[in-house]
């Protein structure tokens, strides 16, 4: 029987939160080779569907483990694509630099963590893609970025996702009808009330 690292069964698999068709969604359909996770804890899932990944992440536990030869084997396991997968852990706070290079990612993920999209858009390569949710109010700091345009949201139903272009415009309308106060979101880590939501959205570097 093939073991589970321990940290990836007790907080993804049996929270029933792998999200496997997210991001195989996201690596087939916009071609993703080359992703960014800070704030990634032990989210390992990214890496069964992109081959080169970069965790960050500062919890005193994600050294250890992704230094295990047990959380490589598992990914080689899971691998859904046919080169060898390519794994590297920064323990770090991403809001300050980390020894990557700037614009090499095609993509950055934002989950959960903080404003990322602030402190690591340097690493994303022109063109390259960020997902981003509302949680601590990185999506709306995103959606007032000018290096960012919104393409598209992430639509989810228990553990089905899809990826929608339609009805763009229906999104960061405040529930309240007044403005996005940034700097508020930014003082907060909250971004207000929307008439409608999606469960992530996707935006594209422009600049």
């Amino acid at each position: 029987m093939h073991k589970i690292p321990k940290l990836y069964d007790e907080y993804y698999i049996k929270k029933n939160d792998e999200r496997n068709e997210l991001f195989r969604i996201l690596a087939d359909t916009l071609n993703i080779k080359h992703g960014l996770y800070p704030g990634s804890f032990v989210h390992i899932t990214p890496s069964f569907f992109i081959p080169h990944m970069v965790y960050i992440d500062t919890d005193k536990r994600c050294k250890k483990f992704f230094s295990d030869k047990l959380t490589l084997d598992y990914i080689v396991r899971k691998k859904a694509y046919d080169e060898s997968p390519e794994i590297r852990f920064h323990p770090a706070d991403f809001t300050s630099s980390i020894n990557e290079k700037a614009e090499s990612f095609d993509l950055l993920i934002s989950l959960y963590s903080g404003f990322i999209s602030k402190h690591c858009k340097k690493y994303l390569k022109k063109s390259g893609l960020l997902i981003a949710n509302n949680s601590h109010g990185d999506a709306p700091l995103a959606y007032f970025d000018q290096s960012f345009k919104m393409i598209g949201v992430v639509k989810r139903r228990g553990n089905h996702f899809k990826i929608s272009d339609k009805d763009l415009n229906a999104y960061f309308q405040t529930k309240t009808g007044k403005p996005i106060d940034i700097e508020r979101v930014e003082k907060t880590m909250r971004g207000p009330a929307f008439t409608k939501t999606a469960y992530a959205y996707i935006f594209k570097k422009i600049s």
